[in-house]
């Protein structure tokens, strides 16, 4: 991992590339990196925050500093509240009232954008009853109203501007700015893309990857698997498919020149990207040696069934991602229920999932998986049919 400003400088990418830290409006990741780039005459903006008028502000701040008369495009990763909430309002900075810059977005999540009060309330019910599968709440001692007004949910309400579909360009049809790719990578959430420049050898990697650290202490230099969200991904889906995005990336970073990566969260560049396929392989095997080592064989769980909370304690990276890691490991335990290992029940009150051991699973399951060849990269490129949709919105629409 190498700070931004010295990473850029040392591409040779300073004057073309700028790093624009805005509020997330989120408890933590405080912060997001908005990106902006220059193609020839033209600037682009990678992801847009929340929707309030002290982020947007901040974001028009960014443009102005850098001379930037209007956008060519916003392009969005995913469509979480830091990443798409104000895109609509962004897409229309130097423009006529009326007009926006397109809008790219991978099509499985762009509902956030075009109704996002009725998306926000499915998905606030989906979180909480994924809590509840993971066996950290019970469902029904939440009515509708808690949901609603909980402190986890009510603070992110409004955080996405309504915009209207023909604003969006769908980048897994092809719909992409000329020389800019998109790789599907999957997990996170099930709309999340990488963005890749293969002129100068850039990816926006949205929150698949996410670094952390002080720059000027080494010690605390870290990255980070994101929590596995809910829209989408239930089950054993989210973690089969960052699983598979892992390898995915790894194909990606040996076959193409990747010389930064620009994660949304973080003060880092980071320059080795195979150093972080390294890291997230060995993440999950340590949830799984943990699994097997740790919590199998301790005489307290013996033929009993358990929650995926249950097994915390045993995960030393538990304590500091209290939320992220129960989903890494409720995805890891249903995809074991799905190869036979364990058998799991659904309390139709409480919607807890508990889980017994069927079969114990082999020491390699993980690392066979991980060995699994991902198959033809889900790369999508502009194309001359998508070219007559890659045009400013009119006015009137």
């Amino acid at each position: 991992m190498v700070p931004f400003e010295k990473a850029l400088a040392e591409l040779g990418l300073s004057q073309d590339i700028a790093i624009c830290p805005v509020q997330s409006g989120y408890p933590a990741p405080k912060v997001i990196n908005q990106v902006l780039f220059r193609r020839r005459s033209s600037w682009f903006q990678f992801e847009a925050s929340a929707a309030r008028p002290d982020v947007i502000a901040d974001t028009h701040a960014h443009l102005a500093a850098r001379g930037v008369d209007r956008l060519e495009g916003v392009l969005v990763t995913h469509c979480h509240g830091d990443h798409a909430g104000s895109a609509g309002i962004i897409a229309g900075y130097g423009r006529p009232a009326g007009e926006r810059a397109p809008i790219y977005v991978h099509s499985a999540s762009y509902r956030f954008l075009t109704h996002p009060e009725p998306a926000f309330l499915n998905e606030t019910y989906e979180l909480f009853l994924t809590r509840a599968h993971w066996g950290l709440i019970q469902f029904n001692t939440l009515s509708s109203d808690d949901m609603v007004t909980n402190a986890i949910r009510s603070q992110y309400a409004g955080y996405f501007a309504r915009v209207p579909k023909s604003a969006l360009r769908f980048v897994d049809q092809a719909q992409l700015p000329d020389g800019i790719w998109a790789l599907y990578t999957p997990g996170h959430s099930n709309d999340c893309v990488l963005y890749y420049d293969e002129e100068r050898g850039v990816a926006i990697p949205g929150d698949t990857i996410i670094c952390t650290g002080i720059p000027e202490k080494p010690e605390t230099h870290a990255y980070v698997i994101p929590i596995f969200t809910v829209a989408g991904q239930s089950y054993s889906m989210a973690f089969e498919r960052y699983v598979h995005t892992i390898g995915v990336l790894r194909r990606f970073f040996e076959t193409h020149r990747v010389r930064a990566v620009l994660p949304p969260h973080g003060r880092f560049a980071i320059t080795r990207p195979l150093e972080w396929v390294r890291f997230a392989e060995g993440y999950f095997k340590g949830i799984y040696r943990a699994l097997l080592e740790d919590f199998l064989s301790d005489p307290e769980w013996k033929g009993k069934p358990f929650m995926a909370c249950d097994l915390s304690r045993y995960i030393p990276s538990a304590g500091a991602h209290p939320i992220s890691t129960p989903s890494h490991t409720f995805g890891m335990l249903c995809a074991l229920v799905d190869e036979g290992y364990f058998s799991m029940t659904e309390d139709t009150n409480t919607r807890q999932i508990s889980f017994m051991v069927e079969h114990t699973p082999p020491d390699d399951w993980l690392t066979r998986s991980f060995g699994k060849d991902p198959g033809p990269l889900p790369l999508f490129k502009h194309s001359q049919r998508a070219s007559a949709v890659n045009q400013p919105i009119p006015s009137n629409v």
